[in-house]
């Protein structure tokens, strides 16, 4: 018998506390000897990440990341995402691999500090990226077709507190 799976097809996601397709989780730098803290707090109609990025060992970084789902982006060409931050520039990643070190693919996130705004993202301004470097090369779109996971990720060169709320992300 063959397994007919289908793929979610997401058109939003919302991260009010009554939402429950997605799963949030927290991941820091201590996965690799790091000291940065975050956690996640839920509201009505938002998550907020916040915590302490430590800069030690080269190194502080914290990232905000769904449970896995295999879902299939393929027919959109933007992401629209509402949020609200301190102004520490962010990525907004998806991973395609099974192992968060495998290659993703990313797109930097600036935002005026403390106002809620919706940043558009177009698919083809997101680049391969691994360990947190471009890979040389264009996007292969056909990367979208197996989506499992999204990511918030935040990094410095210095220690710092970071904030970052979120509302929402809409596919289109």
């Amino acid at each position: 018998m063959i397994n007919n799976i289908i793929k979610l097809i997401p058109t939003e996601i919302k991260f009010g506390k009554n939402e429950f397709r997605y799963k949030w989780l927290t991941y820091n730098d201590t996965a690799i000897g790091g000291k940065s803290i975050s956690k996640i707090e839920q509201y009505d109609n938002h998550l907020t990440f916040r915590g302490n990025l430590k800069y030690t060992n080269k190194a502080a970084w914290s990232c905000l990341r769904s449970k896995k789902q295999d879902q299939d982006l393929s027919m959109y060409t933007s992401i629209a995402i509402k949020l609200k931050s301190d102004g520490l520039p962010l990525a907004f990643q998806m991973e395609y691999q099974e192992g968060w070190q495998d290659e993703k693919i990313s797109c930097v996130i600036h935002t005026i500090p403390n106002e809620w705004t919706t940043v558009h993202l177009s698919i083809v301004d997101f680049h391969p990226i691994r360990f947190g470097e471009i890979v040389p090369g264009k996007l292969n779109t056909s990367v979208l077709h197996h989506i499992l996971r999204y990511n918030f990720y935040v990094s410095s060169e210095v220690s710092i507190p970071f904030r970052l709320e979120i509302e929402s992300i809409q596919f289109s």
